[in-house]
C-alpha cells in the first residue's frame, strides 16, 4: 500500500512534458464521448501538448505531478484568472486531475489537490472551481468529500 512517504508531490518540469501528455491522454481516453462529437483525434496529442506546455510554463497556471520511485503516477493542472464583478474575483479553474488507476484511493489525488490549493491561495485564488462527468459516481463522491459543492449542470443535445 502507498503512503506519503512513499510518493511526493510536486511541480511539474519541462522536462517532462511528454510523460504529462501520456498522462493527460489517458485522462482524455476515460472520458465518455462528448456531444458535440469530441477532439479529432489527429489533433488530440497537438491539443494536449499545447495545454500541458501553458500549464507548466504559465505564471498564471500551475502543473503538479505525483512521483513514485517508479515515474510520473498523477497529474493535476489548474489555472487563475480574473473575473470582475463578482464576491471573489480571483478564480482558479483545475482542469485535469489523473492519478494512475491501480494506484488509486491511496491518498495521491487528494495530496495533488492540497498542494494545488496551496499554490492557487498564494497566486491570489479566492476560490477553486473543477467539473466532472455527471455519470462517473466514484468522481463524484471524490470532490464531495473534498468539500466541492456542485451548483450547476449543463446538458447538451446533438441536433439532427
Amino acid at each position: 500500500m502507498l503512503t506519503p512517504q512513499t510518493f511526493s508531490i510536486r511541480p511539474a518540469l519541462e522536462s517532462e512534458i511528454e510523460s504529462i501528455c501520456l498522462l493527460w491522454l489517458k485522462l482524455d481516453a476515460s472520458k465518455k464521448q462528448q456531444p458535440f462529437g469530441g477532439d479529432l483525434q489527429d489533433e488530440v496529442k497537438q491539443r494536449t501538448e499545447n495545454l500541458v506546455t501553458h500549464s507548466i510554463t504559465s505564471e498564471t497556471a500551475i502543473s503538479l505531478v505525483a512521483e513514485t520511485e517508479n515515474g510520473l503516477v498523477g497529474t493535476l493542472s489548474a489555472y487563475v484568472y480574473e473575473k470582475p464583478a463578482v464576491a471573489l474575483p480571483k478564480i482558479a479553474v483545475l482542469y485535469s486531475l489523473w492519478v494512475e488507476p491501480d494506484l488509486r484511493r491511496h491518498g495521491i489525488a487528494s495530496a495533488l489537490l492540497q498542494a494545488a490549493e496551496t499554490q492557487l491561495k498564494a497566486m491570489g485564488a479566492q476560490c477553486l472551481q473543477v467539473a466532472w462527468d455527471s455519470d462517473n459516481p466514484t468522481a463524484a463522491a471524490f470532490w464531495q468529500r473534498e468539500q466541492f459543492t456542485a451548483y450547476e449542470v449543463i446538458a447538451s443535445k446533438t441536433l439532427k
